[in-house]
């Protein structure tokens, strides 16, 4: 029996702290970054990190879920699709057709997917990080070229609380590289938790998606070194003017 696990990130967070909907369905689990809903064998899964799993859920339901959580959180347009199949067989592993879970429960249902919105999240953030990769080149351009930088001081602010933001939101929404606590919870899910980190990337990707931050704080660190010469120096010319226009006034004072 073939089955399909499906994503979208309809929003870019869900906050289920405050947020108590449960669509007519029972409550498996509820956490701060989490919320398990089942209604037979339709599992809706809701994560902090704005992204939605389907698992047997028929289009009117899934249609209904997306347009409440839009209705309830700013939307993301064209928002990212993934799938992934399922079936059953002897033990849990990922292979070139997807997962094969020994059973379909909630506890594995969980696992398979929170490591699939956690692809998913990561392809906004990667996509967030190359804009602002590009407008850190742009900038650190323009200072080689004239040694100023263009543009508002308040803009570069803007950019840089942005970026402090894109770190922090990566850190505390997905934690990539820590064990979910089902796994924990239920022993023997370690491997598979492995297995599927290691398909979807998410290791490596989330590193290089550090990197490229790391890269772009480098940056910013010579941005914010030229904006603060750039400023001394134009204090320093206001005070060889105000000093010259001093001296001149004493060379023309009473004879």
């Amino acid at each position: 029996m073939n089955l399909i696990l499906h994503a979208i990130q309809p929003v870019r967070q869900i906050i289920l702290k405050s947020w108590r909907e449960d669509f007519a369905m029972e409550v498996v689990a509820d956490t701060a970054a989490h919320r398990v809903l089942r209604d037979g064998d339709t599992r809706v899964i809701l994560f902090r990190a704005g992204v939605i799993c389907f698992f047997d859920a028929g289009p009117a339901l899934q249609a209904r879920v997306i347009a409440k959580v839009q209705a309830q959180f700013p939307p993301i347009p064209d928002p990212r699709v993934e799938e992934l199949p399922i079936r059953l067989g002897e033990r849990d592993g990922v292979g070139r057709d997807g997962v094969t879970l020994r059973a379909i429960d909630d506890e594995r249902l969980l696992l398979v997917a929170l490591r699939l919105a956690q692809s998913l999240a990561l392809e906004l953030h990667e996509e967030a990080v190359e804009t602002l990769l590009e407008t850190t080149l742009n900038l650190l351009s323009e200072v080689t070229r004239s040694g100023r930088l263009p543009g508002r001081r308040g803009g570069h602010l803007r950019f840089l609380a942005s970026t402090s933001a894109t770190r922090t939101e990566i850190l505390s929404r997905l934690a990539v590289l820590d064990n979910p606590d089902i796994v924990w919870e239920e022993p023997g899910l370690e491997m598979l938790s492995r297995e599927l980190s290691a398909d979807l990337e998410l290791t490596s990707r989330f590193r290089a998606l550090d990197e490229k931050l790391d890269a772009i704080r480098e940056g910013l660190e010579v941005i914010v070194v030229a904006s603060r010469h750039h400023r001394e120096t134009v204090l320093e010319w206001i005070i060889i003017v105000l000093i010259a226009v001093e001296a001149v006034i004493m060379l023309m004072g009473p004879h």
